[in-house]
Parts: C-alpha cells; sequence; structure tokens
C-alpha cells in the first residue's frame, strides 16, 4: 500500500491572494499549521467526505473498491466524527490497479463541494471557487475522466447466483434439516454471507425487544426456527429476520433497520419517544406494469413448501428481496430511504412507507415546512376517511416526536442533507 498526503480545508478560510502554481506546496502547508487546530463545523468537509465515500462504499461498485479502501473510508468517516477542525490532513491510498476509479470519485466529490485542496502527486490546488492554475481541477478530470463509474459495469460482482439447484434441493424432513438448508443458502450469497447469523428456537428480535427472553439460546427445541441476521454499520443496526414455523410454509421475511445511533447521540436519545426505526416488507415493494396498469408484488416469498421446485422459487425470490434492500440501504447508504419518502421511487417500482416513516425521513433531513405539509395531509385524510381514532393518536405522536428530531438533528448538525 503506497500513502501520498492530500490536505483539505473549509474554502471559507482562505482569504489572502491566489498562490503561484510553484507556492502551492507552501502555501498549503502554511495554511495546514495555521488552522489545523481550529475547531470548525466542517460542512464543506463533510459534504465532501458524503460524496467521496457514498459511491466507494456503495455495493454496486464494490469491483472498484478493494475491502482495504472501504475500511480506510470507514476510518476516515469514523476520524471526521470526533470533530473537525478547519483544515485537514489526510493519508490517501494509491493503489495501482484502483488509481483510476479512486482518483476519479476523489475529484469529482472536490469539484462537487468546492473543498480546498492540495495533492502533491497531481500538483492540484483549489480553494473554492479560486483556483491556481485556472481550473485545475476541471482540467484534472479530463484526463482522467474515465467512463463514469457505471454499476453496469460490475452488476456480476452485485448478485451471486444461487448456488443451490433444483436437483440440490430436498424437501427437508424435520427442522434441524430446514435449518441446515437455510444455513447452507446464507453462507452463498453475496449480502447474507457477511452478515452475523443467529438461529433460535424461540421468536426474538434485536430491533423490538419487547416480546424477548433474557436467555434464547436456551430455549428447548419445539419445531421452530427464528433466523436473526445482522450487522453494525456507521451508527446503523441491519436486521434481516426470517421465521420457519411450520416444514411446508415459506419462512416469514422482515427487515428492518435502527438508526438511532446515526443521528441522535446516546446523551440525548431519551428525548425522543421513540427509536429511528424503518421496516421494509416484501409486500412494501410494487413492481408498476405500464402494459395491464395493475401492480404486481416485486418479491413473492409467501406460499408452501410442497416441492423441491416450490423452495428453489423461494430462494429465488428471498435473493431478489436481499439485493434489492442492500443495493439500495447498504453500507450506511440511506440517502435512497430518504429519497423513498420524498417521493422519488426506483424505477418501475413502488416503495410504499408507512406515514410514520415518511415523517420521521423529512424530519431528519430538516424539511420542517414539508413535515407540515404532509402532517396535515394525513390529518386530513384520516378524517375524510373515518380511520381509527389511535391512527389519529400515532399521527399526533409522530409528528411531535419529528419536531423534537429536527431540533436535536439541527443542534447536533448530524442532520442529512436537504433533499435534491
Amino acid at each position: 500500500m503506497l500513502l501520498n498526503t492530500i490536505y483539505l480545508w473549509e474554502p471559507e478560510i482562505f482569504t489572502g491572494k491566489v498562490p503561484a502554481e510553484d507556492d502551492s506546496h507552501q502555501a498549503a502547508l502554511e495554511l495546514h499549521q495555521q488552522y489545523g487546530k481550529v475547531s470548525s463545523h466542517g460542512k464543506t468537509l463533510k459534504a465532501w467526505l458524503e460524496l467521496f465515500s457514498s459511491k466507494i462504499c456503495d455495493p454496486e461498485y464494490q469491483n472498484y473498491f478493494s475491502e482495504q479502501t472501504q475500511q480506510w473510508v470507514s476510518s476516515l468517516k469514523e476520524q471526521f466524527s470526533q470533530g473537525l477542525f478547519a483544515s485537514v490532513q489526510l493519508d490517501v491510498l494509491a493503489m495501482e490497479a484502483q488509481n483510476d476509479a479512486l482518483y476519479r470519485v476523489f475529484y469529482e466529490a472536490v469539484h462537487a463541494t468546492g473543498v480546498g485542496c492540495y495533492e502533491p502527486n497531481y500538483n492540484i490546488w483549489a480553494i473554492g471557487e479560486l483556483q491556481s492554475p485556472q481550473n485545475a481541477i476541471s482540467t484534472m478530470l479530463q484526463p482522467y475522466l474515465l467512463a463514469p463509474l457505471s454499476a453496469k459495469q460490475t452488476e456480476i460482482h452485485t448478485v451471486d447466483k444461487v448456488a443451490i439447484n433444483r436437483s440440490e434441493v430436498q424437501i427437508p424432513q424435520n427442522m434441524d434439516e430446514a435449518e441446515q438448508l437455510m444455513r447452507k443458502w446464507f453462507q452463498e450469497q453475496s449480502y447474507t454471507r457477511d452478515l452475523e447469523l443467529n438461529v433460535f428456537n424461540i421468536a426474538h428480535d434485536y430491533i423490538s425487544r419487547w416480546g424477548n427472553v433474557e436467555h434464547p439460546e436456551r430455549s428447548i427445541d419445539t419445531g421452530y426456527r427464528c433466523f436473526l441476521l445482522t450487522q453494525q454499520y456507521d451508527g446503523i443496526l441491519y436486521q434481516l429476520k426470517l421465521v420457519l414455523r411450520k416444514l411446508t410454509i415459506s419462512p416469514m421475511v422482515s427487515f428492518a433497520i435502527d438508526m438511532t445511533n446515526r443521528f441522535i447521540p446516546t446523551e440525548l436519545q431519551e428525548q425522543i419517544p421513540e427509536r429511528l426505526i424503518f421496516r421494509l416488507r416484501p409486500v412494501d415493494v410494487v413492481t408498476l406494469d405500464q402494459f395491464s396498469q395493475k401492480d404486481k408484488l416485486s418479491f413473492d416469498l409467501s406460499g408452501r413448501w410442497d416441492s423441491a421446485d416450490d423452495i428453489h422459487k423461494f430462494f429465488n425470490q428471498l435473493d431478489a428481496y436481499i439485493n434489492f434492500i442492500f443495493s439500495h440501504l447498504g453500507h450506511g447508504n440511506i440517502d435512497n430511504l430518504q429519497a423513498w419518502a420524498y417521493h422519488a421511487m426506483p424505477s418501475n417500482q413502488r416503495v410504499d412507507l408507512d406515514f410514520r416513516v415518511e415523517l420521521m425521513m423529512i424530519a431528519l433531513s430538516q424539511d420542517h415546512d414539508l413535515l407540515n405539509e404532509r402532517y396535515q395531509f394525513y390529518k386530513t385524510l384520516f378524517i375524510q376517511n373515518n380511520l381509527r381514532a389511535h391512527d389519529l393518536v400515532l399521527l399526533e405522536d409522530s409528528y411531535k416526536c419529528c419536531q423534537k428530531i429536527i431540533a436535536i438533528v439541527r443542534d447536533e448538525r448530524t442532520g442529512l442533507s436537504p433533499f435534491a
């Protein structure tokens, strides 16, 4: 691994004349020495990091970036989360196999945010919109402008084929055989093999804990299996849950993430009445059929296990569901969830969100006006449709909670960037 040093800084700290190209290195060092210990909100630096890390950590682009690079980005995010100064010195990975892609994304983020930077390897100098030599970043991008990183080039890496084929699938004769079949499948899939798997003989949940027993691993076998696949990433707890109650019925499948630790500091979490939880059931994702004008479920995970073909079909649908989840929301990326809350849906699909999730994501975006607008919309809708008083109570409670969320993320500067 080779390292070279890059200096980044908030553009507003620069007040002097743009230096000549030959003076760039010395000026960058002087800026860093002067501002390297001056506290800063780091809004431009954080914007740069968000753009830079979002593509490197996107599952659809894993073919471009090694695990080592992604770990480096994770450590960089941790460094930024500890508090920023007005100037930051970075040791940047420079690996031959991915040099083009890494620097392509790096300078895309610099160009988009206007963060000040000096990178000696390419002699690039930029301070916001002031650049020396003229248009340095734009010029730098031209020779390094491979085709923009495209998911089409990495599709073969984002979805593994289900290794269990029809000839291998045998109808399980008991719960132990069913458990082994599920474990084997989890170990072979592109996303689930990296998740932590726990299997219990009793209902259990790491996100909704109200029904849990203290030691689920000690429960006796009564012909019941609860599969929990989990992962902690950037303050988000991911949980994929499958419950198998009968050998002849497909497991019940659900997905949830708890984002509380991502946005709300631990010492302030008691100020909000509920945790920031998002759930996505298979029935919540719908494919739009333009020809028949009838929507259909994108993932059919119900039905019976009466034959090997039934089980194989279930695995194929489960694979598609999991890949949909992690390609959109994996690795700490919740920009897509924010977009869904603003009704910007995936192509030819619709994700049905609970109104509480919609309001929560709008609150995390610090969008007061839209929060009030959507609250009034749902209140009118519920009254017109004579919904239960309980639903109106949930709406009122959610609205009050969202007002507290906005206040906290605004003060702590942990909210999402405004949706554009």
